[in-house]
Formats: C-alpha cells, sequence, structure tokens
C-alpha cells in the first residue's frame, strides 16, 4: 500500500525519469554543449595540476574549516571512522558546528548540528522531489498535439517512478547487507545529510528541527569507466560476472567490483557550506570498512556545469583513471582525444564527455 501511495505522489511531479546519477542527465533531453572540448586539455592540466604535486587529501592543522565544519570530523570519518569495531557505519553520527560569527546576521537561524545517518524508507518521499529535479531534466510539455501532451505526462511519470523505485532497492539492499542473518557483502548505502536547528524553547530543554540537505550513495560497481551506476541495483555475483568478462572493463586495470560514488547530491540553498566534504568523507570511511584500496566515481567534464564538482574531487585528492584499453586493433580508445586527456581519464559515456577518478 506504501508503494502504491507513493506512486501516486510521483504523478503529481510531473517529471522524467531515467538513470540518475550526480554527473548525466539523458542525452536525448539535454544537449551537450560540446564547444567546451577544445578546452579540455588546457582545463584538465590547470586544474588536475592540484591534484599532482602530492597535496595532501585534508589538512587537520586548525580546529575547524572555513564551513564550521571541524577538520578533525572529516578527519575521523574519512578515517573509516576511526577504523572502530564497527560492524555497520557508527550512524546517525553527529557533528557538531562551530558558532557562526557573533555578528552574523542569520546566526539565530543556522543550524548547530549535522547529522550523518543512512536513508530510509520514510525519507523517499520527501527527498524525492529535490532528487527528480537536480538528476533529471524536465520534458517540456508540448503546445500542438494533445496526445503529444499525455506521451510526455507518461514519460515524466516513468521517470520519477524509476528513482523511487531505484531508491527503494537501495534501502532494502543496504539493510540486507548489514543483516546478521543474511551473508550477503553489505552494498549501495545510501547516506543522508541532515541539518539540526535548535528552536527557541524558553529556557526549556533544547529541542531541534530537521531538514535532509544532501544525500550521496556508496556501492560496489564494475570498474567500467565507459559506464556509470545503473538506476536499479545489481546482484553482487551479476556485477562480479560484468568486472571479470565484459569487454566495457577494458579501460581499466581491475577484474572485480570497486567501490564507486554516485548520486552526490547537496540541495542548492545549502550549497557553498563544505557538505560535499562531509559526505565524501563519510562515503570514503564506509570504503575503508569494506576494504576498498580506493572509491571511483564519475564527474562531469564540461568545462561549466561541471566545474564545481571536478573542483571538490580534485581538491579531496582524486585522480583520473588512465584509458587503457589496448585490446583488439591495439589502440587506446579515446585516443583521438590526444594522449593527455586520455590519461587524465576522460571517457565518453553514452555521448556525454565524463572524468573517471579514483
Amino acid at each position: 500500500m506504501n508503494s502504491l501511495k507513493r506512486a501516486f505522489v510521483v504523478v503529481s511531479l510531473l517529471t522524467t525519469c531515467q538513470s540518475f546519477n550526480t554527473i548525466i542527465h539523458s542525452p536525448a533531453r539535454n544537449r551537450v554543449d560540446n564547444s567546451g572540448l577544445h578546452l579540455f586539455d588546457s582545463l584538465l592540466q590547470k586544474e588536475g595540476s592540484k591534484s599532482n604535486n602530492g597535496q595532501q587529501r585534508r589538512s587537520s592543522n586548525g580546529s575547524s574549516s572555513t564551513h564550521r565544519i571541524p577538520n578533525a570530523e572529516l578527519d575521523f570519518l574519512g578515517s573509516g571512522f576511526g577504523l572502530g569495531n564497527y560492524t555497520t557505519p557508527p550512524f546517525p553520527y553527529p557533528i557538531e558546528l562551530t558558532p557562526p560569527p557573533p555578528n552574523s546576521k542569520k546566526s539565530r537561524i543556522q543550524p548547530s548540528r549535522l547529522i550523518i545517518r543512512h536513508l530510509e524508507d520514510v525519507d523517499i518521499t520527501n527527498i524525492l522531489p529535490e532528487v527528480v529535479r537536480e538528476f533529471g531534466a524536465l520534458a517540456p510539455m508540448p503546445t500542438n498535439e494533445p496526445g503529444d501532451e499525455l506521451a510526455t505526462k507518461i514519460e515524466n511519470f516513468l521517470f520519477s517512478l524509476t528513482i523511487l523505485i531505484g531508491l527503494t532497492q537501495r534501502v532494502v539492499r543496504r539493510e540486507k547487507g548489514y543483516s546478521i542473518s543474511n551473508s550477503a557483502c553489505p552494498d549501495h548505502n545510501v547516506i543522508c545529510l541532515v541539518e539540526q536547528i535548535p528552536n527557541n524553547n524558553n529556557g526549556e530543554e533544547i529541542s531541534y528541527s530537521e531538514q535532509i540537505v544532501g544525500i550521496a550513495e556508496l556501492s560496489w560497481q564494475p570498474p567500467n569507466p565507459n559506464g556509470n551506476a545503473p538506476p536499479f541495483v545489481l546482484p553482487y555475483f551479476m556485477k562480479t560476472l560484468i568486472s571479470r568478462y565484459a569487454p566495457s572493463r577494458e579501460g581499466t586495470d581491475a577484474d572485480a567490483p570497486v567501490g564507486y560514488v554516485s548520486n552526490v547530491l547537496v540541495w542548492k540553498t545549502r550549497r557553498g557550506r563544505g557538505y560535499g566534504r562531509v559526505l565524501m568523507a563519510a562515503l570514503e570511511g564506509i570504503g575503508k570498512m569494506w576494504g576498498c584500496e580506493d572509491v571511483r566515481l564519475h564527474v562531469d567534464a564540461n568545462e561549466y556545469s561541471g566545474r564545481i564538482a571536478r573542483g571538490l574531487y580534485w581538491g579531496l585528492g582524486y585522480e583520473g583513471v588512465p584509458d587503457r584499453g589496448l585490446s583488439k586493433n591495439n589502440k587506446v580508445s579515446y585516443e583521438w582525444m590526444g594522449t593527455s586527456m586520455a590519461n587524465q581519464g576522460l571517457y565518453l559515456v553514452d555521448g556525454v564527455p565524463l572524468l573517471y577518478l579514483r
């Protein structure tokens, strides 16, 4: 019954649906600006140089970052939560924010604490509108043919339904992976970042109002630079088979599923506060608990639309996975883009230029 109710909720969203991820929209609905291709070479060399100089991923100097988030918390999260004797990530995990400047006009309504926790079943309908707006392009309503309008509404509904089903599957798979009675390995951890704002209780015990302001996911995925995570959950054994035998894995040196970051999203009204770093640190910590040697991700290679995300990942020390697809014709798959771009991890995924980083 709950699933049926959610299906009716997404009808009102009137949005489109396909595979959702952090860095790629459906090429059929979004025009790819190929004009940025001629700038990739200089752009990658300029921005990527930050991660090639031996720069530390995070600095522990100072008590807090410029975004009120203590550096010690970022270090603790990224280290695997101290690699304590945890069978599951220690969620919910609170982060006390440093107080805002006393002269700040909004100091009374700013959050005092962040909470990192798993996405739960009850959260899905609340975050669904934001996720659909970010990961899916709105299909415009046609004005000519009535039949086209109906087809567009159906398409929009199916897009929202795909995201709804995909998120629900991820919650179920995460619970299964951490269940004592189940032998399945942990997989598909979708985490939430929650702001807590203290309420004015007139001297009574402090209570907080909460709002989810970001999500991110870590899962096991085949080391495929030519494709990102599918919208639906695949069994782990299938991922293993794809990793070993699929031709698409020729571009990397791994032959088993690897930790893969996807669906990193901070609400637009909360960007610029360092929340992306918190989410990434938590995912890296989970990856260490899983035994991952590294984690991988795709990011938009477009000069404009992917600039902020690339800056985040390069600032954290991520580097491109070079194209090593030496098979069949004994040539690198993307040599036509230039040697420097192939070495920076530039690939075409469904016709969209993306960087594959680790």
